[in-house]
């Protein structure tokens, strides 16, 4: 079994997002990819999310809040993360778009992600896995699962230079060590690095 890993760059990032955007439920999918891969929030969670863990009704309009705060299924750990400008506008337009009737009538108990059975059904775990293996495979991407999103999340914090000790924290990981394996620190990242010091 392949390991799975982090999209590297923002090039395959877009390719996925427009794989993910075609059909039916294209919305929905590159939605919560882009949730996964600007929250880390793992799949058992941001599939379970609910219209009311992002948004609430203000003089009846929908208002996304600026952090998306849960306890975590796997862990059982509180994590708060904050929303970007853009993922919250990707969340506005999603939630005016498709669902606009439960809006009106003040119901924010809905599932974020629905599965195509309906609305009072969260998207299923396998379906969703199938979704990014597919957005993968047409992009020529391989060793891509659910965990990518997150791993993705924690790549670009480290190559944005955001101290180990942060994303450490922001996965919930136990130790440094296992962040870095996670996020797929390759021995070619580590050569790049001492490469580039030329003192």
């Amino acid at each position: 079994m392949n390991t799975v890993v982090p999209l590297k760059d923002k090039r395959s990032i877009n390719k996925m997002k427009k794989s993910l955007r075609k059909g039916r439920y294209g919305e929905r999918n590159v939605l919560i990819f882009s949730m996964g891969i600007n929250t880390a929030y793992r799949i058992s969670d941001l599939r379970n999310l609910k219209l009311s863990d992002v948004a609430i009704i203000e003089e009846n309009k929908i208002v996304i809040k600026n952090r998306l705060s849960l306890k975590e299924q796997k862990t059982g750990k509180y994590n708060s993360v904050i929303l970007s400008d853009q993922l919250r506008e990707e969340l506005e337009i999603y939630i005016n778009k498709n669902f606009t009737e439960y809006v009106n009538n003040d119901e924010l108990e809905h599932y974020l992600f629905p599965s195509g059975k309906g609305i009072d059904r969260p998207m299923n775990r396998q379906t969703l896995w199938a979704i990014l293996n597919r957005a993968a495979n047409e992009n020529g991407i391989s060793n891509i699962g659910s965990h990518s999103m997150r791993k993705t999340f924690g790549y670009f914090l480290y190559k944005n230079k955001v101290p180990i000790e942060i994303i450490q924290d922001l996965l919930n990981h136990s130790s440094q060590r296992d962040t870095l394996r996670y996020i797929g620190i390759t021995q070619e990242d580590k050569d790049i690095a001492v490469m580039s010091l030329n003192l």
